[in-house]
């Protein structure tokens, strides 16, 4: 139970980051965070009856951190919103993978530049649900009468945390998870633990 998570805000309502039940009742017993929506159960003790904390906010913070968006086939993916990049369709993580709008086996003769200049970047990756990308194969979009539903780019912000939509909904976080918060579709996730660790999914 005390190990459970609780989403923590800083003072104007934005997410910061996921701590547990037990630190949360230290910041509110602290008078450090105050409880702004708590869960059916209560933590219970001889002296003390507290009703086990959701969402808590900091008192007295109002600043926010700021993720450095770093390259990599996931934050490609986030990026593009997890929305297919040639059919204009939103899947589950189960269904996307990244595909390189120059194929490899075209590289060089398209762009002349060798596969380390460019090849997997931010400028070469979309997002493309698994059904395009296989369809594509080694050939330019246009060859096949596609067009990208916007230019690849170089993100300069990624927000800070990335939840699971289940999870929000289920601990009432949904209404606190409009900035700062990526809400994604877990089902059929399936990666290696430390690719998960990596993209901090909560």
């Amino acid at each position: 139970m005390l190990n459970s998570e609780v989403l923590v805000l800083n003072s104007g309502f934005v997410p910061i980051r996921i701590t547990s039940v037990k630190e949360a009742v230290c910041l509110i017993t602290a008078f450090k965070a105050i409880s702004i929506i708590d869960e059916d159960r209560f933590i219970r003790s001889p002296s003390i009856s507290i009703p086990m904390p959701a969402v808590i906010s900091i008192t007295g913070y109002s600043s926010f951190p700021r993720k450095r968006v770093t390259f990599s086939k996931l934050n490609v993916i986030y990026r593009d919103d997890m929305c297919c990049q040639y059919c204009g369709k939103r899947f589950s993580m189960r269904d996307l993978t990244v595909d390189h709008i120059i194929p490899k086996s075209r590289w060089e003769i398209v762009t002349g530049k060798s596969f380390t200049d460019g090849f997997s970047s931010w400028m070469n990756l979309v997002c493309a649900c698994r059904w395009c990308n296989s369809r594509k194969g080694n050939k330019l979009a246009y060859e096949i009468g596609w067009h990208l539903l916007r230019e690849p780019f170089v993100p300069e912000y990624m927000p800070y945390l990335i939840i699971s939509s289940e999870k929000a909904r289920r601990k009432g976080w949904l209404p606190f998870c409009t900035f700062n918060v990526k809400l994604i579709d877990m089902a059929g996730l399936n990666m290696a633990p430390g690719i998960i660790q990596q993209a901090a999914l909560l």
